[in-house]
């Protein structure tokens, strides 16, 4: 196994400098690419302890482009391959590389094991060690778990040890449960052949599936007898799914019904390993219609163009990978490991607000930032209506009026965070983003007259409690809470 690709999981931010004081032998070439503080910081710390910066540099993460909107494994590996060929410095050079930028984008979830296969044969063809640095107080559970099957070495206690899980990289980019008990069985019993497994849509075993929230039941659906990649669901605002290489599912396939197709495809998602009936489906769709025969026919006209839009072919199956009938049910089949945001959204936000519940601001406005980029709309907001409003069966409303309040909790969350850093103009800007969603969101109102306060605006400030009455009285919401008058009269004696 190479020792040249380690990984170093860390508990607390502060411990890494003293990992890389340790780490770098003296007079040996460095590249430090950082990623949760400002490259000055960054270089303060290095050199309280005791870095000689004159043999090292620090980047940032956005200068390998892991900051994009869209982040791509090959442009990241293009820049890193154009600084070691043509940076005669870096030939030996010790590689740091903060992980965190992983949270930032939904594409940064997507593409991190690309990005680690691709570091892993990196640190093959050239002479420099690589260090990847995981945050565990930051870092999701599965960004960890991609990182200890990633690297074949691990730092820790001053030592560096074998990795017993690291897979290769032909396992780690597409990576199944069963592929994992191959790789880790045959190092144990190399001399072992293990029997094909008969494929076959089945419902998952559950031992792989991550239960995050109690709240909210986890998405768990089939896995697809496909050899597609995985795929990203948006449910956050449209409904939008992309296959692996970025293309975008086109529901609009000839003689299918878009909302409908939409729909059903939401409604399988929300159901998961439980699947829908016939009967469900139809309700779904046609819930005013006495004929039950011909609704059922044009369920089945309906399932029919949804496996084509999901196949991207003319032609459908009944044996279609995505779509799968068994037992008098359908369900939704994805392929493995396909990213879906609503468990993103849901596992920064509450991420957040542990880090904010021990007060470490920074960390908790990166989760935060990160989770109010996924939210761009109303789950599932251009699925009519008629389609969602259903007395007998809620399968979407109550969700959706769910993630309309974790969103507006986030927003005046990430109004206190940046208050509370000395950012008092990108404290009211989420302030105000939260009042456009509900005018008479009192936590918004608050955060928004501390931040005026904080910046001696007293009119501004008294404007905005006029402002905070009215739209209580437009509404009839009845009088400020004594919260409000409380803070509103104490910070009047200041002006």
């Amino acid at each position: 196994m190479e020792s040249n690709f380690v990984g170093l999981f860390l508990a607390t931010h502060s411990e890494l400098y003293e990992y890389c004081k340790t780490l770098i032998l003296p007079g040996t070439h460095w590249l430090y690419v950082c990623d949760e503080k400002p490259v000055s910081a960054v270089k303060e710390n290095l050199r309280t302890h005791g870095m000689d910066l004159e043999n090292g540099w620090v980047l940032t993460s956005a200068e390998l482009k892991l900051r994009e909107q869209v982040i791509r494994t090959r442009p990241v590996a293009e820049v890193l391959e154009e600084k070691l060929k043509n940076g005669s410095a870096l030939q030996g050079t010790v590689l740091f590389l903060e992980m965190s930028w992983a949270i930032r984008t939904p594409s940064g979830s997507v593409y991190l094991r690309d990005i680690l296969v691709d570091l892993q044969q990196l640190a093959k063809r050239y002479p420099v060690t690589i260090y990847c640095l995981y945050n565990r107080e930051l870092l999701l559970d599965e960004h960890l778990l991609l990182g200890l099957y990633a690297h074949p070495f691990l730092y820790a206690h001053s030592q560096l040890q074998p990795n017993p899980y690291c897979l290769p990289a032909s396992v780690l980019r597409k990576i199944t449960p069963k592929l994992q008990f191959e790789a880790w069985y045959g190092r144990i019993f190399p001399e072992v052949t293990l029997p094909a497994i008969l494929p076959g849509a089945v419902l998952p075993a559950g031992d792989f599936e991550k239960k995050a929230y109690p709240v909210q039941s986890a998405i768990s659906t089939l896995k697809a007898q496909t050899d597609e990649g995985r795929w990203k669901v948006r449910c956050l605002g449209e409904l939008k799914v992309y296959r692996e290489n970025g293309e975008l599912i086109d529901w609009s396939s000839k003689g299918g019904a878009t909302k409908k197709l939409k729909a059903v495809f939401a409604y399988l998602l929300l159901k998961g390993e439980k699947g829908a009936t016939l009967e469900e489906l139809a309700d779904l769709l046609w819930k005013d219609e006495a004929d039950t025969q011909q609704t059922l026919n044009r369920l089945y006209h309906c399932i029919r163009y949804l496996r084509v839009a999901l196949s991207g072919q003319e032609s459908s199956q009944k044996d279609s990978p995505f779509i799968v009938y068994q037992n008098g049910h359908y369900y939704l089949a994805l392929p493995f490991d396909s990213w879906i945001d609503l468990p993103m959204f849901e596992e920064l936000c509450f991420k957040g607000s542990q880090e904010l519940k021990v007060n470490n601001l920074e960390q908790g406005l990166i989760c935060y930032e990160s989770a109010e980029r996924l939210y761009r709309g109303d789950l599932f907001s251009d699925i009519p209506v008629k389609y969602v409003e259903n007395n007998d069966n809620d399968w979407c409303w109550s969700r959706r009026f769910w993630y309309r309040e974790m969103y507006h909790k986030l927003l005046y969350s990430l109004a206190s965070v940046h208050r509370q850093l000395g950012n008092p103009n990108e404290a009211i800007k989420y302030a105000d983003k939260a009042l456009t969603e509900d005018p008479c969101l009192e936590m918004a109102h608050l955060e928004k007259i501390k931040a005026l306060a904080a910046v001696k605006r007293m009119d501004a400030v008294h404007r905005q409690y006029r402002v905070y009455c009215e739209s209580l009285k437009k509404f009839n919401m009845g009088m400020p809470s004594e919260a409000m008058r409380s803070l509103y009269l104490n910070v009047s004696k200041l002006n």
